[in-house]
Formats: structure tokens, C-alpha cells, sequence
């Protein structure tokens, strides 16, 4: 049986948004690639099992679109207000 793939979420430079609380919880996403090479999150996980469950029943209920499981890294405790 093939494991999923891992990929570290994309961090661009300039984005400022802060991770809320619940999210860091929750560092295990399944994303959609679209076409277009953008990442679309659809759900959040404590762990990689449950991730990798989920993107199981992903592949199976719509086959034709791309998912991944991601660690998302996303550190954004140290920007400050204002920037």
C-alpha cells in the first residue's frame, strides 16, 4: 500500500495573517491543489493518522481533484502589530 505524500504548507513572504489558537492545535491538513498551483485547505487534524484517514476518503469520494496531507509550520507569533 503507497503512503500519502508529505509537503510543508507554502509560507509567502508578506503574509501576515495569524494562525488562531485552534489552529495550531491542529498542525495536520488535507489541501486541495488546484490547477492553478494554489493550495485550498479543506480540513484540519491534531494527527497525521487522522489526516491520512481523511485523505483516504477524499481520494476515494472525488477522484478526479488532487489532495495532500501538509504540516503546516506557519509560525506568526513574532510579527508585529502593525507590519
Amino acid at each position: 500500500m503507497a503512503s500519502a505524500a508529505l509537503a510543508l504548507a507554502p509560507i509567502y513572504k508578506g503574509d501576515y495573517s495569524i494562525m488562531a489558537y485552534n489552529d495550531r492545535l491542529k498542525p495536520w491538513v488535507v489541501v486541495r491543489l488546484l490547477p492553478t498551483l494554489q493550495w485550498v485547505t479543506i480540513s484540519r487534524y491534531k494527527n497525521r493518522s487522522d489526516a491520512e484517514g481523511h485523505l483516504r476518503l477524499f481520494r476515494q469520494r472525488i477522484p478526479n481533484y488532487r489532495f495532500e496531507v501538509v504540516f503546516d509550520l506557519s509560525d506568526r507569533t513574532n510579527i508585529a502589530p502593525g507590519d
